[in-house]
């Protein structure tokens, strides 16, 4: 979750989440097939959500987690909240070591130089033989006022960011978009923000989520289908296109 999100939190998981989690948890269950992972790195980590889902699978040894809009308050809390997960808010803190996962979800859009960051992020943190998870928001034509209150800089398509990560010395395995049913309610609410010039008022995205139990569980499981229906077509060589594009990238040799 984005800290900005983040301050208005009820309490309970928004599904997209929820499912995001899911579609990782997926993404690398293919690509390891069985294998153990080892050490992860979540690069703008935010409340450390993933971090702390990632830290029960037992494949993986150890997970670091790093925001740099975390304040030092911030950080002690999450270290007490989960100690199998060691925060940071600073790139200096982190172990000299690399990571053999390093994940960067929904991060690139708030960077301004973003192939700079990309191509930094991967030559220092991650082994030669590790791999790199990038999820970004999909279509720039969806930008809207929700972006501009998450300090976004763009959004992306599936090829574009494909060409992002050849641009930063990285190869891309594989690629393709989730949430394909979300993406007529962005579109939606785009078109209503342009024809009217005015955006809702209460758009507080993932952290304004205060349904209960049995709606959430619904939504989530909506989601998840929607993640094996992409992944299902993608496997195909079919790209449905999703309101978020995925890649997972390695170094070049």
């Amino acid at each position: 979750m984005d800290l900005r999100e983040h301050l208005q939190i009820s309490g309970q998981r928004h599904p997209w989440e929820l499912a995001r989690i899911h579609a990782i948890h997926s993404i690398i269950e293919s690509l390891m097939g069985g294998k153990y992972v080892g050490r992860v790195l979540d690069v703008g980590c935010g409340d450390g959500f993933v971090c702390r889902a990632l830290s029960r699978r037992g494949d993986i040894q150890s997970v670091d987690g790093v925001d740099i809009h975390l304040t030092d308050v911030q950080v002690e809390a999450l270290r007490m909240k989960d100690k199998k997960v060691v925060y940071h808010n600073n790139y200096f803190e982190l172990p000299g070591h690399r990571y053999d996962l390093v994940l960067l979800l929904d991060v690139l859009e708030h960077v301004r130089e973003d192939r700079k960051f990309l191509d930094e992020i991967a030559d220092r943190f991650l082994s030669d033989a590790g791999h790199l998870i990038v999820t970004v928001p999909a279509f720039q034509f969806l930008y809207s006022h929700h972006d501009e209150f998450l300090a976004h800089f763009r959004r992306y398509s599936r090829k574009e960011l494909v060409r992002l990560a050849q641009d930063a010395n990285l190869f891309c395995i594989r690629s393709g978009y989730l949430f394909l049913s979300l993406l007529p309610i962005r579109l939606t609410e785009v078109l209503r923000e342009r024809l009217t010039g005015a955006s809702r008022k209460s758009s507080r995205g993932v952290g304004g989520w205060a349904a209960g139990d049995a709606l959430t569980r619904a939504a989530t499981a909506i989601l998840r289908f929607d993640i094996w229906f992409s992944f299902f077509f993608s496997s195909l060589g079919m790209q449905i296109p999703g309101l978020t594009a995925w890649a997972v990238c390695r170094k070049r040799a």
